[in-house]
């Protein structure tokens, strides 16, 4: 069960906590209480493949340069960042995007991230500089 008031959960939280909360139901942990932060990072980090700081900057870019597929939450974000740790068969995926309703659909699951994936990529120009140093020569390339 989301401790989070669904209409909250659109597009106007960035609290480490509240991405914590989020990320317990893509992790199954939804009946437990949130432990320190650091144990809670290093949760996050091995599911996602990240810490929840490059997630929060994610969907605050995705916000501010408006790249938001049209109603996505942090939840899809999260199930996004599942799907490109560990690519898994559909069946895994829509089991670990399940919340206290059971298993997400298919055809849901794959709606939600791949929107969100294009979006992450679409960040690309906002994130990666373009300039190529090579510290043996006396020049940068483009």
């Amino acid at each position: 069960m989301n401790e989070l008031p669904r209409a909250k959960r659109q597009r106007d939280l960035s609290t480490v906590e509240d991405f914590y909360r989020l990320a317990k139901d893509v992790q199954r942990r939804t009946g437990q209480k949130l432990a320190a932060d650091g144990t809670e990072d290093c949760r996050f980090h091995e599911f996602f493949g990240t810490g929840v700081a490059v997630a929060i900057n994610a969907w605050t870019l995705l916000t501010e340069i408006d790249l938001l597929p049209d109603g996505a939450e942090i939840s899809h974000l999260l199930w996004a960042m599942y799907f490109l740790k560990c690519y898994p068969r559909t069946e895994e995926g829509c089991s670990a995007a399940a919340s206290d309703k059971g298993a997400v659909d298919p055809k849901t699951w794959r709606k939600h991230i791949w929107p969100v994936i294009y979006a992450l990529s679409d960040l690309e120009s906002a994130v990666v500089s373009s300039c190529i140093y090579c510290p043996y020569r006396s020049k940068s390339f483009f």
